[in-house]
Parts: C-alpha cells; structure tokens; sequence
C-alpha cells in the first residue's frame, strides 16, 4: 500500500491571534480583548504585584514607566529603592506627579489593594506574607544590605506566577538574587536596556543571569506586563480540562520529544504541573494560544529548545541556604570526620549543585571540621557536584561571585576563604581544588559511591513520586554505612524508613541505616523517557525522512557501543569533548585535585607521557602518533596497552585529536616453566627493551622541561611574590574606602535625585509666583530680618526709585515717593510680635497707597522678615472725603426738623440723630451711635412698643405710625412716626422715626 502523506495548514479565524497595530507596539490582539486581571474575580484567588527595584538615576526611568502605566490595571506596584536612612523620604509626594494611581508610604501589616503604589521608607528592610507589607528595621549596614532583593525573595513566596520583578538604573547588584527567585517561582521579570539607563550596573547583573524575561526601556514595560499578566494560561483562564485534552496532550509529548532530541535529557520524569507551568510560560512570552503552536514553533526554532531547556533547569540556591540547617549539618559532620582513619578520604556528592554555592558551603564547613580535629595528618577531603545545566557548572567552576554575598558569608569565612576582586568575591585555590564540579544526568547517569555525606536539597521535589522511589534508594546504595543524607526542608524519603534514620526532622538531615541493602531493581538505571509509548503522536505526524534518521542512529550507537575501542576526542589543549567505552582502564580520578575534563590530568601515572607527547606530535605532523607496549599495574598483574593518537581537522574548527586506546591483554608470568621456550624469551626481551627507550626518552624529555620550568617558575615567582606583598597592602586599604564611597555614593545619587526634582519644582513655583505677582499688579516688597531689600515687584518702581542692583540694600537707604517714609519701627514691631500694621501714606503726586505690613513666614514656622504690600486707594480718599462731606449735609438737615428724629439701618442701628433727639433723651451723639434704636428706646422707655413699630414699618415697606405710652415713674405719651426708604438695590434700606411728645403727657 502506497504512503498516504497528510498535510494540515493553520488559517487564522476572524478575530483569531492577529496582530494589531496600537501607538506604542504590535500587540497581539489576545493580549488586547481581555479585560485587565482585576482582583477578586472568580478565578482569580490573588492579583499581580509588580516590584520595582531602583537605585541612583532611577527616577527618570519610574517618571517614564508611571507615564504609560494605566491607573485601573488591576495590578499593586512597589518600589523599593536605597534611600538616606538619616532622612525622612519625600518620594511619595515626588512620583505622585508622574501618575494617577495613588501612591503610599508603606507601614507595617498594610494590605496592599491593587491600583495602589505602596513605597518602602528609609532604613526598613520589607516582605510581603499573604498580601501583607511587613517592615523590618535595617539590621544591616549600608552598603551590605540588599532590600530590593528581599522584597524579591518575599514575593516570589507569597505571590508565586502572579509576581513580577523590574529592575531599573542603579549601581551594584540588587535585585540578582531576587530574580533567580522570582524566575523560579514562575514570576515575570524585566530589566531595563542599559543603554536608556543612567547608571547600568543593577541593570546589567539582573541580565547576567540569564533569566530576565525582557530587556526594555522603561515606557515599554507597561504594555509588556500587561499583555503578558493577561495571557489565559497566566490570568487561569484557561480550564483544567482544556489543558489536559488530546490536543495539548499530544503537543506535550511533542514538546518534550524534541527536548530529548535536541539536548539528550529526558523530562518525562519531572512532575508534570513543573513542566507544563514552564511551558506555559513560554506560551505567554511568545503570546501563542495553545500547546500546538508552541510545539510547531519549537520545531523551526531550535535555540527556543534551548531557552526552554534553560527555563526547566532554573536553580535558586545561594551560600548556606537554611543557616540552621548549616549549623544542624556541621556538629554532625564533628563527629562523621572524628570517627575516620587519617587515611580514610572524606566523600562528598553534592547532586544538582547549581552555580556551586552549596557545593562551596558544604566544603568550607569540612574544612572548618577538619581544622578542629588538629589532627597530624589531614584528611583529604573529595567533593564531587554534580548538575545537568553546562552554563550553572561553568559559573560553579570559575568560583567567582558577586560582593552581595557578604549578606550570606560571615567576615570571617570571606577572609578566609575568599579573595576580593573589585566588587567580586573569588574563592581561594586551597578551597577550589577541594572539588570536582561535572555534569551529570541524575536520572540515566551512575551515581558516586562510597559516600560519607549526600546532599540533595531542592531538586527531589521537581521528578514525580515514580522517581523518586528509585532514587532515594539509589542515595542508599551510594552513601557508606553511617553516611549522612542532606535534603530539602519540603522533601521526604516517603516509606524508606528502613534504609535511612532521621537525625533532624527540620532540616531533613538522615544517618543511612547499617544492615539494609537496597534491591537491585530499585536502583537500575538508566530510566528511559518514561518508558512511554509515542504512539500518542499519530503516524502522520512522524516525518519519513526523520524515520530513516533514526535507524542511521541506530545503527550508528551499536557500531560505536558494540566494536569501536575505548576512544576519547580532545582539543589542542587536551581538554575532553568526547568519549565512548570504557575509558576507566586508562583514566582515574586523583583524589583530592580538583579534576577538569584535560586528558593529561585524568590520565595514569603510566600514560601521562605517551599522551603529552603523541597529542603534540600528532597536532604538528598532522599523521597519526602510536606508542605501543605501554605497561599498567592492575595490582600484582600488569598489562600492555597502545595508544594511537589521530589529528583531526575539519574546516572551521580548531584541529582536534582523537585517541584510540588498545588493550594487549596482561603479560603472563608462568611460575611453573623454569624453561620458557625462546619465541617467548626473545618477544619478552623485545618488548622490554622498547619499553626502556621509551622510559629513557620519557625521562630526559621530562628533566628537561622540568629545569626549564622551574628556573622559569622561580623568576615569576620572585617578581610575583614582590608584586603580591605590595598589592596586598593596598587592596586591603582600598577596599574598605571602596565599600564606604560606593555606598555613601548611592546615597548621594538617590538624594542629588531627589534635590534636583526639588530644585525644578522650586524653578516652577518660582515662575507661577512671579508670573502671579506680575498679574496682580500689586505693589510688593519683600524684606529680610535687617529689613533689606529681598524681592520686589515692578510695580514698585513707581513708588520707589529701585534697580536691579538695589537687592540686598536697606529700604531705608532707598528713596521713595511718599511724603512721609514708611515707619521702620513698625516694621521691626511687625517681625518681633508677629503682628500686622496697616497704615496708609500719600505720595507727592497727592497718590494715596495704603501700606500693609506682614511677617513674613517660612513653611517651617520661621520668621524671616516682612511682606509689605502697597495697595492704592486715591480713589477711596476722595470717595470718604465726600462722603464726609455728605455726612455733615445730612447732619445739618438733620438738625433743621423740627422733632426728635433719628435715622437708623435695617439692623435699626442708629446712624444719625439731631439734637432735638439728644436733648429728648438727654445724651449724646457719641454714646448712642451704632447701638440698635429698639434696645435703645426700650430701654428707656420700659417698653417693647417701638420695637413692634419699627419692625412692621420694616416688613410692611411703607410709612407707620402710632401712640407710645411709656412705663416710666412718670408716663409720657409720644406719637411715633416711622417710615422706611430703599434704594434701587433694595438691599440697604434706611428707616427714619420721628418722635412728638403728645400734649396729653403728664
């Protein structure tokens, strides 16, 4: 039957994942229709928090990051920044020019809500536990604390794929930490470009991590965040059933397929929520929609299957992680190292070592145990860390890290231990040589063995409970009786009761029971993808070529395992590439150096020569080198070998050789024939006298570069040793200036910041004053304590004959236009008693400016001078110079009525009276004005008569009148006549009462 070959095309559907052009960037359109992850929805149980770590030049870039940030996100933000402890911070009133979201200062135990910025204040250390911001007070020094990777650490905790980790402009590495923690806990991260960054430090060792999400200018960040938080797999939107449908299945499978394929290392072990949670992370990044998509893009792109790879072995771990458990693990250690034999090595596997912080832990702690025995002779001490990932080995090797270490390591292990290099630590040789860091598959690869301690923390966790019933007994197996296992504080050894004894509980410490064997079959590795079938992946899925690729390989791997000899590929410098066989015949490792992968250092004894020699020959002939009869002792018996030596060459590549080891078989020594026949005879004689040219050539080669090694060596020696006493004293100075200056200079960055956005709000407020004080034309002269000249107006130029250069100058040397000067003394009375004068002159062009004088108050409550404000009021004088006038009018006809009158507001307060009115109830003038006519006329009257009248004649708007009799000693009869008068306003009505007394009174 012919093959049927299948072919799908994806069509993208109307409003399918179509890209869509918005003002800032291409936006996948998933990423436009769902609305922002808002807090307490259904599926939702927490919303994003964003932190924000910055340090000098930052705010810029908080400025540009707030400007495009929406206010109703739905997301909490936080910023931490290094800030004066010794002052109080003003960022929230700062930043809160920059957005619309509100901005707090945080305290201890606040519930952050979203939409809300919360701020760390100076000299707190702060976490988050269960949406909560805890404050802590600094415990440690400037310069050695790292806040901003301490909230990092506590979100990652707390708020696990809803986290998001920004770095912005700083100096040093805040925040490294962190993000490793953020990254592993499935959180977003993001650095700024360093090239739109004032100071590139922070920025630049966030990214040297190689786990920053993005690297972005800080206006592109918003948007970033927002599209990816907003991913269906990220936001939960996506239903448990959707994800584990034959579909996404079937790309699962795929996905991991192809890891196998690409890298050699298996996943189907690992706990499948671990894996799928990282791929689903890679799903948001690329804004795909389903598993599909991503397996097809996968399979064009293969350095995405590297990324992804990176993204599965994603390792935190930093010095002594778990301090107690340290101390738990070193009085152990006491007594493990007391109980060994002086000859007995001391065995250490340290399995998923990361970048060697562990590693290096553990190997100071023996080191510190060894140093307490005082012991004659010490014990070597062999560590062998172990992990998957290449680039976490190659940091690990190097031994080199970042100055925030000094959080981890105590002063004295750094003196000890290590060595500063600028703003890095570097660990010591006498430490270094103590381990061999190589990468090794913990699922397929065979374990060290004859252990006296196996630590294993954090990795058990990742591989299904499948995997791990093989490999704790696999730890069984490889430990000594009495050896010690050391694991993660969330990791268990399940139902092995039996193989392990727990010495700590707390801390997973575990003593390897004597008398217990484990199985065969429970450590027989290697443990092959699963061991599933592919028959999930449907055949027409399975390209023909590939299929023909596959027995190539076949048959390639039984030609290679089943008849090549043991073989190793090298570079020029002898350095390991590859290897097939066993090479264990030829290559051991030497206990207690620390072990790289060059040939010539994992050689025997009896090789090392015959190698050096062939691969430099072999490189400058080009022709392939033997050396043939080379004689190994396997303990009483001994062995000859060949070695034939292959330079390699392809074109762009560094030439390469390859060796080939051949073994003859051991030489016979037949004890009962006294007489050997001579064929035997002579080849034994051969073989020996080639093997002593050899040995000849061999030590004359080797003395001679000895000597000139050595007389080599002992010149650099001396100009080193001379050179190192000298760079030693001077290291030690610069480098306690160098921490005080760099952190005294983040401080002054953070504060020069903060003095400069000070400085153009104050240049702002200036020109709102000035342009205020030019728009009310007023006249304004401001003084100082010794009254003079600070600031003025150009208004009062016409006042005062004032130029630019009159600043600072006496007001009293100043020549004015008024008639009279102002009053010195009651300025002086103004800034001494806090009080306000008011006081008004006339000019000598008959101008009259009422002149008043105010302290002058700074925000803090301070006196600092006076104000003194010149307002004109010409026309006021001349208005109250008629109005005099009219005043004595209205009084002189006033006084030419023939009755008792007086004339009153609407409030009846007396405004005017005649002298009949005076006369009548014999007062003056001066006592009764602005007293209220009812009071007044009751009160002498002894009646509220008048009162009623003068109220109905207000009310009623018109003229009244009546007859009053008093309730006096003597009763008097008056006739009262009251009649109103409005202006046109009808605001300000003006009543006058005339007042007869009645002939009929007594």
């Amino acid at each position: 039957m012919p093959p049927i070959i299948i072919t799908f095309n994806l069509i993208n559907k109307p409003g399918g994942n179509q890209m869509v052009k918005s003002k800032k960037a291409v936006v996948p359109e998933i990423a436009k229709k769902k609305k922002p992850v808002k807090a307490g929805g259904k599926k939702l149980k927490s919303f994003p928090v964003i932190a924000i770590g910055g340090s000098a030049g930052s705010f810029s870039a908080y400025e540009k990051f707030f400007a495009h940030m929406p206010a109703d996100s739905g997301m909490a933000i936080v910023i931490i920044m290094h800030l004066d402890p010794l002052h109080k911070s003003q960022l929230s009133e700062v930043m809160q020019r920059y957005t619309a979201i509100p901005i707090i200062e945080a305290t201890d135990g606040m519930a952050i809500r979203p939409d809300h910025i919360y701020i760390i204040p100076p000299n707190k250390d702060m976490g988050i536990h269960n949406g909560k911001l805890l404050l802590l007070t600094a415990s440690k020094p400037e310069g050695v604390r790292q806040p901003i990777d301490y909230f990092f650490q506590s979100l990652a905790n707390d708020q696990w794929n809803k986290s998001v980790a920004v770095i912005l402009s700083g100096m040093g590495a805040d925040g490294e930490t962190g993000i490793r923690m953020i990254k592993e806990n499935l959180g977003m991260t993001i650095a700024q470009d360093p090239e739109t960054a004032d100071y590139d430090s922070m920025p630049l060792a966030a990214i040297g991590t190689n786990l920053v999400d993005y690297v972005l200018s800080p206006e592109e960040m918003p948007l970033k965040i927002i599209q990816y938080l907003n991913h269906p797999v990220i936001a939960e939107e996506v239903d448990d059933s959707l994800k584990m449908s034959l579909k996404n299945n079937n790309a699962i499978h795929k996905i991991l397929m192809l890891l196998r394929s690409h890298t050699g290392n298996d996943f189907a072990l690992y706990k499948k929520s671990t894996v799928t949670r990282r791929i689903e992370r890679r799903i948001a990044y690329y804004q795909f929609t389903d598993y599909a998509q991503y397996a097809d893009y996968l399979k064009d792109n293969p350095e995405e299957i590297d990324n992804l790879f990176n993204e599965l072995l994603i390792g935190v771990t930093k010095f002594f992680r778990d301090a107690t458990a340290f101390e738990s693990l070193k009085q152990l250690l006491k007594q493990l190292i007391g109980q060994k034999n002086e000859d007995q090595p001391i065995r250490v596997w340290i399995a998923g070592c990361s970048t060697g912080e562990e590693a290096y832990s553990v190997a100071m702690l023996l080191v510190e145990c060894v140093n307490m025995l005082k012991r004659k002779i010490i014990p070597k001490i062999q560590v062998y860390a172990t992990d998957l990932d290449p680039a976490a080995l190659e940091h690990a090797r190097s031994g080199v890290y970042h100055e925030n270490i000094i959080a981890e390591v105590s002063p004295e292990r750094l003196r000890q231990f290590f060595t500063r290099e600028d703003d890095r630590y570097r660990v010591k040789k006498e430490l270094r040589d103590l381990i061999v860091f190589a990468q090794q598959n913990l699922i397929k690869d065979p374990p060290f063995i004859k252990l006296d301690l196996l630590c294993c923390r954090n990795m058990l966790i990742y591989f299904t409970p499948e995997l791990q019933k093989k490999i704790i007994p696999l730890f069984h197996y490889a430990l000594n009786p009495g050896g010690i296992m050391f694991m993660g504080p969330a990791e268990t050894i399940g139902g092995f009761t039996d193989l392990f004894r727990s010495l700590d509980p707390k801390w997973k410490l575990f003593e390897r029971q004597e008398g217990h064997v484990a199985l065969r079959d429970m450590i027989d590795f290697p443990y092959q993808a699963s061991k599933q079938p592919l028959h999930t992946v449907k055949p027409h899925e399975v390209n023909t070529k590939k299929q023909k690729g596959s027995f190539s390989d076949i048959f390639n791997k039984v030609l290679i395992d089943k008849f090549l000899p043991p073989s190793v590929l090298v570079n020029e410098k002898g350095d390991i590439l590859y290897n097939n066989g066993n090479t264990g015949k030829y290559l051991e490792l030497p206990r207690g150096e620390t072990v790289s992968n060059n040939i010539l250092k994992l050689a025997r004894e009896e090789l090392k020569y015959a190698l050096s020699s062939s691969l430099q020959q072999a490189l400058k002939s080009g022709d392939t080198q033997v050396r043939e009869y080379i004689t190994l002792k396997d303990g009483k018996q001994s062995r000859q070998v060949s070695i034939q030596a292959t330079a390699v060459h392809e074109p762009e590549i560094p030439p390469l050789v390859m060796f080939v080891f051949e073994d003859h078989g051991l030489i016979e020594t037949n004890k009962k024939s006294q007489h050997p026949s001579s064929s035997d005879g002579d080849a034994l004689a051969e073989a020996l006298k080639k093997e002593l040219v050899y040995t000849k050539q061999q030590l004359t080669t080797t003395v001679e570069e000895m000597e000139s090694s050595m007389e080599k060596l002992r010149l650099s020696n001396e100009e080193l040793q001379s050179t190192n006493e000298e760079l030693q004293s001077t290291n030690e100075e610069s480098l306690t200036t160098k921490e005080e200056m760099q952190s005294l200079n983040e401080e002054l960055m953070t504060v020069n910041s903060q003095y400069q956005l000070k400085a153009e709000e104050l240049t702002r407020l200036n020109n709102d004053m000035k342009n205020l004080l030019d728009a009310t034309e007023v006249c304004t002269l401001f003084l100082d304590n010794d009254l003079n000249i600070l600031r003025y107006t150009p208004q009062v130029r016409h006042l005062f004959n004032l130029i630019a250069s009159d600043v600072g100058r006496p007001i009293s040397h100043v020549v004015s236009n008024f008639e009279k000067p102002i009053n010195e003394d009651y300025i002086r009375e103004v800034i001494d008693k806090l009080t306000i004068k008011v006081t008004d002159l006339r000019t000598r062009d008959n101008e009259w400016y009422r002149v008043r004088i105010m302290p002058y108050r700074t925000l803090d409550n301070y006196i600092s001078g006076a104000v003194l404000t010149l307002t004109q009021i010409t026309d006021f004088k001349l208005m109250e110079s008629s109005l005099e006038v009219l005043k004595d009018y209205a009084a002189s006809i006033l006084n030419e009525i023939p009755e008792a009158t007086i004339q009153m507001d609407g409030d009846f307060n007396i405004t005017g009276a005649n002298t009949l009115a005076l006369k009548l109830f014999k007062t003056t003038y001066h006592d009764v004005q602005g007293k209220n006519a009812a009071e007044f006329l009751k009160k002498q009257w002894k009646t509220e008569e008048p009162a009623q009248l003068l109220s109905h004649c207000l009310n009623e708007r018109k003229e009244v009148s009546a007859v009053v009799t008093t309730k006096t000693r003597q009763p008097k009869i008056y006739q009262l006549n009251a009649r109103p008068f409005f202006e046109q306003t009808e605001t300000t009505p003006l009543i006058v009462l005339r007042i007869n007394e009645s002939e009929n009174s007594s």
